[in-house]
């Protein structure tokens, strides 16, 4: 019978911790999902295709870069939202430079360039965005992991479309950090 206080507490902890995590959680996904209906309503492109205007060596007439202004700009846009983290934003950066080694001689005036891998959602990294944008409300949290200011979330969109979000919190507010397909199951539709 001495114990029996002792379980009672230890219950009680366990109990109250069960619904800091479920509290925490709920409120990581909804930071998740308001990203990503910002994103769905093109929060990113207020400034339309003017982000990602090449600029070309006068010398050579070689298209050698992207439009840094521009491309500053639309980084703003995100540092703006607060739904991102500078760590994001540095990973825009590196797929830009990535793309940027890929770009080729001068176009003609009002010229589509094509450039590989650009076509593809540059957010959520997959060609096939509507799958997780059109499926918000169906959203569900399938694994996560919270510990401190970091927090790794595993979520599911519908069959087959399981994403994870690692996010940092700042200033009591979660941004994320990385934006990835979950290719652990079998029946991933990012599996290559």
């Amino acid at each position: 019978m001495k114990r029996f206080p002792f379980y009672v507490l230890m219950f009680t902890i366990n109990f109250c911790s069960a619904q800091v995590k479920l509290s925490q959680e709920s409120t990581i996904k909804n930071r998740i999902v308001n990203f990503l209906a910002w994103h769905k309503k093109g929060g990113e492109n207020i400034q339309g295709p003017a982000y990602f205007v090449p600029r070309y060596d006068e010398l050579d007439s070689t298209k050698t870069y992207f439009d840094i202004d521009s491309l500053e700009r639309y980084y703003n846009v995100f540092r703006k939202s607060k739904f991102v983290s500078e760590q994001y934003i540095n990973q825009l950066k590196d797929y830009f430079n990535y793309y940027g080694k890929f770009i080729g001689p001068k176009r003609k005036p009002n010229e589509i360039i094509k450039i590989d891998g650009l076509d593809q959602d540059i957010i959520l990294n997959t060609f096939e965005p509507e799958l997780i944008l059109d499926n918000l409300t169906r959203v569900t949290i399938t694994k996560s992991l919270i510990i401190y200011n970091k927090a790794l979330i595993g979520m599911n969109f519908t069959k087959g479309v399981d994403m994870i979000f690692i996010l940092t919190k700042q200033n009591d507010d979660w941004e994320i950090d990385y934006i990835g397909p979950n290719n652990s199951s079998m029946q991933s539709l990012f599996r290559q």
